[in-house]
């Protein structure tokens, strides 16, 4: 029942920290000389990699990318171009704080380790959070039904206990298919307007 909810799982991109992934490509077809049709498969066995599931690392990812593009980054080149347009939800990060009083926060995220370490280095997101998922680190990624069961595990309470708040179709319904209780996310707008029919604000 949604008045026993004791906990809130949050997702980041797209939710409390947006950013525009089209131009991140154009920033990485720029260095490489590439078009857009030219960078898709370049892009694609990047994707095939692991490095939002922890397994390549910054340093193995560079490398794979110079074999296939012929050109050389610098890990400081790599994360300028990978990291460009990042920017905090401020209405979020307000929401975020208002519910830190009253709920344990979780956040559970796709990510890799050189997005992490921007985010935190500049926006502080952990501080919101009174524990993290990051899926470079646990090895898996939503929706594998794995780190749903791990960040259950984090929270310490039972699936129908926790709430999660994540912008993709697919997360969600991987969420309520371990009974987690779920609310696909619009806007601060709308999450506000689902939590007060919760009776969580």
């Amino acid at each position: 029942m949604t008045e026993m909810t004791e906990a809130l799982i949050f997702d980041m991109g797209h939710v409390f920290v947006d950013f525009e992934w089209e131009e991140v490509c154009n920033g990485f077809c720029r260095a490489f000389s590439l078009s857009q049709e030219q960078f898709k498969p370049i892009l694609k066995h990047i994707a095939s990699l692991g490095y939002e599931t922890g397994h390549i690392d910054t340093i193995g990812l560079l490398a794979e990318v110079e074999k296939v593009t012929e050109v050389q980054l610098s890990e400081e080149q790599f994360h300028e171009l990978w990291n460009a347009t990042f920017r905090e939800n401020d209405e979020m990060s307000a929401l975020l704080s208002q519910l830190k009083t009253k709920y344990p926060l979780y956040l559970l995220s796709n990510t890799n380790e050189s997005h992490w370490h921007y985010l935190e280095k500049k926006f502080a997101v952990s501080r919101h959070f009174q524990d993290l998922v990051l899926s470079f680190e646990v090895g898996f990624a939503k929706p594998q039904t794995e780190i749903y069961h791990h960040t259950l595990s984090k929270t310490g309470k039972p699936a129908e206990k926790c709430l999660f708040i994540d912008d993709l179709v697919a997360n969600v319904e991987a969420a309520r298919s371990v009974g987690i209780d779920s609310i696909l996310f619009q806007s601060p707008g709308h999450l506000q307007k689902e939590l007060k029919q919760r009776g969580l604000l």
